[in-house]
C-alpha cells in the first residue's frame, strides 16, 4: 500500500482503488468506498478536514488532476476538477480555510465550495527575506499564525532555517521575517506527505523553545529529532521521515 499521509492521528493508504485509515494509538481501520479514477490520474496526499468522530468529518485525495472528496460515513466520493498551474507541495488548514504553496512558492488558498477554485493570494514579501532556491519551503500552523519555514543554502553545509509570518493585515499581504519563535517549537519533515506541526512550551516535556525539529539523520540515533535553534547552522539532515 502507498503512503498518503498522516492527520488527526490517522495513518492514510492507497492500494490502486481501496483506501485505508488506520488509527496511530488503537489500530483501529475504516476503510472508505472503493476510488474508481483513470490510469492519468496520481494521488500525491491525503489530509483529513476534521476527526473522524466529527460530524462534518471529510477526506480529501489531491492528485495532479483532481481533488476527491468523501464525506465519512457516505458510500461516495465527489469529483472536483484540480485546476492549478503548478504542482502543489503542501497544503494546510489555517482557521477554517485550505492553504497552499506550490513550486515556484506561490500561496494559495482551496474552496471546494460553492465551486472549485484555487486561488492566488497577493502577497509580497519582506525586504529582509531571502527566498531559499535549493529547497521547498514548508508552511506550518502555529497558534493563530500561518509560518513559512525556508531553508536557505543546503544542508550538508552551513544552511539556515528562516521563519516568515503571513500577515494578513497588510494591504497587500506580506510575509514577515520572525528573529524568534518565542515559547514555541515547529516541526518539519523531508517527506511532505507528513504534517508540520507547532508545540508551545516544549519545556514541559523536556523540549526545547525557539527551536525547529527535523528527524535525525541516522538510523542508529537514539535521537529521532535533532533540534536546530533558529539562526543556526543545519547540518546533514537527510533522512526523509
Amino acid at each position: 500500500m502507498r503512503y498518503l499521509g498522516c492527520s488527526y492521528g490517522h495513518l492514510i493508504f492507497s492500494c490502486v482503488e481501496h483506501l485505508l485509515l488506520v488509527d496511530v494509538y488503537t489500530g483501529t481501520k475504516v476503510k472508505p468506498p472503493k476510488l474508481h479514477t483513470n490510469s492519468d490520474c496520481v494521488i500525491d496526499s491525503a489530509i483529513l478536514m476534521a476527526p473522524l468522530s466529527s460530524s462534518n468529518s471529510c477526506l480529501l485525495l489531491f492528485s495532479n488532476l483532481f481533488i476527491f472528496q468523501w464525506q465519512v460515513v457516505t458510500n461516495s466520493w465527489t469529483e472536483y476538477p484540480l485546476v492549478s498551474e503548478h504542482f502543489l507541495i503542501q497544503i494546510v488548514l489555517f482557521k477554517g480555510q485550505m492553504f497552499a504553496i506550490d513550486f515556484p512558492q506561490t500561496l494559495k488558498t482551496i474552496s471546494l465550495a460553492p465551486q472549485p477554485n484555487v486561488q492566488e493570494v497577493d502577497v509580497v514579501w519582506g525586504e529582509d527575506i531571502v527566498v531559499g532556491l535549493n529547497y521547498d519551503p514548508w508552511l506550518v500552523v502555529s497558534g493563530d499564525m500561518l509560518l513559512m519555514v525556508d531553508l536557505v543554502g543546503d544542508l550538508i553545509s552551513n544552511g539556515t532555517f528562516q521563519v516568515s509570518r503571513f500577515d494578513s493585515s497588510a494591504e497587500p499581504a506580506k510575509w514577515t521575517k520572525m528573529e524568534k519563535l518565542e515559547n514555541w517549537a515547529l516541526f518539519i519533515s523531508l517527506d511532505r506527505r507528513n504534517p508540520t506541526f507547532s508545540c508551545m512550551n516544549p519545556e514541559r516535556w523536556g523540549g526545547k523553545s525557539n527551536c525547529i525539529y527535523v528527524p535525525s539523520a541516522s538510523k542508529d540515533s537514539d535521537e529521532p529529532w535533532i533540534a536546530v535553534e533558529l539562526g543556526q547552522a543545519v547540518y546533514s539532515i537527510t533522512r526523509s521521515d
